[in-house]
Order: C-alpha cells, then sequence, then structure tokens
C-alpha cells in the first residue's frame, strides 16, 4: 500500500492581526467553503483565542486523516485549534460515530500538544459543533489549564 500523501495549504496570521477564534468561530463555519468544497479547514489559536494560523487540506475518509498533516504545516506551537470539515450535516441528533471520531480527532491534536476545541461539520445548508451537541452545558473554549477571561 502506497502512503497517503495530502497536500495541505494555508497561511499564518500578521503579527498585528487580532482575529479571536472563540468570537469569529461561527463566520469561519459559515464561510469555510471559501477554501474550496470537500475540505477540512483547521483554524490554530494560542490560549487567549488569537488566531495564529489556518491550514486547509482535501477531505480524506475519514476526514480525521488530514488533521495530522493541518497540524504538521501550520500548527505548531499552538495551543488550540478548531476543525472545520465540509461533510453533509443531518437534523437532528448527533449521528452515533459523532463522539468516537471527535475523541480520535482530539488525541492526534493532543499528540502535538494542540487542544482540539472543536469539530465543526458544515455543509451548504448546515453547521454542527460537535462539542456543543455532546457537552451543550460546558463552556465552548474549554482549554485545559486555563481560565476564561
Amino acid at each position: 500500500m502506497e502512503p497517503l500523501e495530502i497536500e495541505v495549504s494555508g497561511f499564518v496570521a500578521a503579527a498585528d492581526a487580532d482575529m479571536d477564534l472563540r468570537e469569529e468561530v461561527w463566520a469561519l463555519a459559515l464561510d469555510q467553503r471559501a477554501f474550496g468544497p470537500r475540505r477540512l479547514v483547521v483554524a490554530f489559536a494560542d490560549a487567549s483565542g488569537r488566531m495564529r494560523s489556518l491550514a486547509h487540506a482535501p477531505r480524506t475518509d475519514p476526514p480525521e486523516l488530514a488533521l495530522r498533516p493541518c497540524i504538521a504545516h501550520l500548527g505548531r506551537g499552538a495551543a488550540a485549534a478548531v476543525a472545520f470539515c465540509d461533510e453533509r450535516v443531518a437534523e437532528g441528533p448527533l449521528p452515533a460515530h459523532s463522539e468516537f471520531r471527535f475523541r480520535w480527532a482530539r488525541a492526534i491534536a493532543a499528540d502535538a500538544g494542540i487542544h482540539l476545541v472543536d469539530w465543526i461539520a458544515c455543509d451548504d445548508q448546515l453547521f454542527r459543533s460537535v462539542q456543543l451537541a455532546l457537552e451543550p452545558d460546558a463552556e465552548w473554549w474549554n482549554l485545559p489549564g486555563t481560565v476564561d477571561s
């Protein structure tokens, strides 16, 4: 079997950029298709939520396989990340496999010292926060060892 090659693109935020991922996450969810259809977009931030970089890659099967290359390309040194995946979103309860996929993606990010805050599934009509669906009463920006200001 040949190794899977995943092309990753992205950008690093300018030093004076002040985009707060905690406040702009829903705008990014709505605009994630700007990077093309069927893509995984990962926004990386420091612990305060200031966006440091953004990487995007073709959606893989399963989509979580593209997360590690995105981290390797532009995520090193980030404290937190939010993944936006262009995938089908159905109304109703969270699909049964979603919790496993989210925990797996969190483990991939944790291997690089990054806390994956959320996996947001997006399509043309809907988007869904897996973190909020699993823990609706929890603080959304839930970095371990930090206090929300």
